[in-house]
């Protein structure tokens, strides 16, 4: 079953199809009827019968189904009823009450001149309307259809009696019938079908939507776990060179101020001799976690360059370089990783080295990048656990 209530959404799917029809009806039906009552009232009058006599029960008979019509053009096209589960009933009991009234009028037409619309035309192509353009179950067919048919048989015997011509318009109608029934519930299954077949398919579109979105998340995961240094959970040195490629495109748009930070973990080599490359590893993957925790608070790119290095490359952010070197120092001084064998402290430190300027073109970038190189080659000559930033001024970009 495509919906838990299937039977709900085929009800709304038949009063939505209804109503519209009703709607496509009245305004045809209302421009045919006020044709034929316009060509009644002058034949009336043609005849000499207009002077002090009552208009005949035939142009009556069209004034009502006119008025009729239009009411029902009114609530379904000017007033557009919202199909709703709350009054989904009630429109369906209308919708019977209006196949009814319908019939009803064709009943009266037919009754009111036999001899104009050769006898039973006009409830007949009623009828066949109800039928081929209608979605109607068991009830909504065979009640109104049924009480409209008894009206008409009995106005039939009463005008014509026992006679031939009323057997054979008994024969007529009680094969006229059945016929219209089985073609209403053709009608009626084949539009069930197309509404299953148009559920299912929406179905079938929404699981291909969720599964097409489960597949993109999926390899937008892909993406990022490729890009991961699976050891410390930052960039790696692919992410890098993507990186820098967006850098280079950037330049494209506008100038702007890039800083490059390079760390070191000290005496890394000799922290793994000392303590085993499974510690070492251990060492590198708590630090990963300070940089990642460092990386989503600042919003800045940082990679594991290489062993024990990583690059750190920060937009815009010449203000922040410090605060963001000071913070990892501290935060990895916080870890109080032991390194007995490191000549600058018992615990393992860092060394940063950060450069900021201007980018023009391609090559500055690189150039940020081999000048934070040699920033962090000072801070290593000169005692290392610290950091150097070095800054080249870019009011020009201002």
């Amino acid at each position: 079953m495509v919906y838990r209530n299937e039977a709900y959404y085929i009800k709304k799917a038949a009063v939505e199809h209804n109503l519209k029809k009703i709607t496509l009806v009245s305004k045809v039906t209302s421009g045919i009827v006020a044709f034929l009552l316009v060509l009644e009232c002058f034949f009336w009058m043609a005849n000499g019968k207009g002077a002090g006599n009552e208009l005949p029960i035939i142009v009556w008979s069209y004034l009502l189904m006119l008025v009729f019509n239009f009411l029902c053009y009114y609530f379904t096209q000017i007033k557009r009823i919202a199909v709703e589960r709350e009054n989904l009933l009630q429109l369906d009991r209308l919708i019977g009450m209006y196949i009814f009234a319908l019939n009803s009028f064709g009943v009266l037409i037919s009754l009111s001149d036999q001899s104009t619309y050769n006898h039973l035309m006009i409830y007949t192509l009623i009828m066949l309307v109800s039928c081929s353009f209608f979605v109607l179950n068991k009830k909504q067919f065979l009640i109104p259809l049924g009480i409209a048919l008894t009206g008409l048989l009995y106005g039939l015997y009463n005008m014509n009696g026992n006679s031939d011509l009323y057997q054979s318009q008994l024969l007529y109608l009680l094969i006229l019938f059945p016929a219209g029934y089985f073609l209403s519930r053709s009608f009626y299954h084949s539009f069930k079908r197309s509404v299953i077949m148009q559920a299912e398919l929406k179905n079938e579109v929404e699981i291909t939507r969720k599964l097409s979105k489960q597949l993109r998340e999926a390899n937008r995961m892909l993406e990022i776990q490729a890009s991961l240094d699976p050891l410390t959970n930052v960039y790696n040195r692919r992410a890098v060179t993507n990186y820098i490629e967006y850098l280079e495109n950037k330049i494209c748009e506008e100038p702007y101020c890039l800083s490059s930070v390079l760390l070191d973990i000290d005496y890394f080599k000799l922290y793994n001799d000392t303590y085993g490359h499974t510690m070492g590893d251990e060492a590198l993957r708590k630090i990963g976690r300070v940089l990642c925790d460092v990386a989503e608070k600042y919003n800045v790119f940082i990679a594991r360059w290489g062993g024990e290095e990583f690059a750190i490359l920060i937009l815009e952010g010449d203000n922040r370089v410090n605060r963001i070197c000071e913070e990892i120092i501290k935060k990895v001084h916080g870890l109080q990783i032991e390194h007995k064998s490191s000549p600058v402290d018992s615990i393992i430190t860092v060394s940063i080295g950060a450069y900021t300027q201007s980018i023009y073109q391609k090559e500055d970038i690189v150039v940020c990048i081999d000048q934070a190189d040699e920033a962090l080659y000072n801070v290593k000559n000169n005692g290392r656990n610290a950091f150097g930033h070095k800054i080249i001024s870019n009011e020009s970009l201002s």
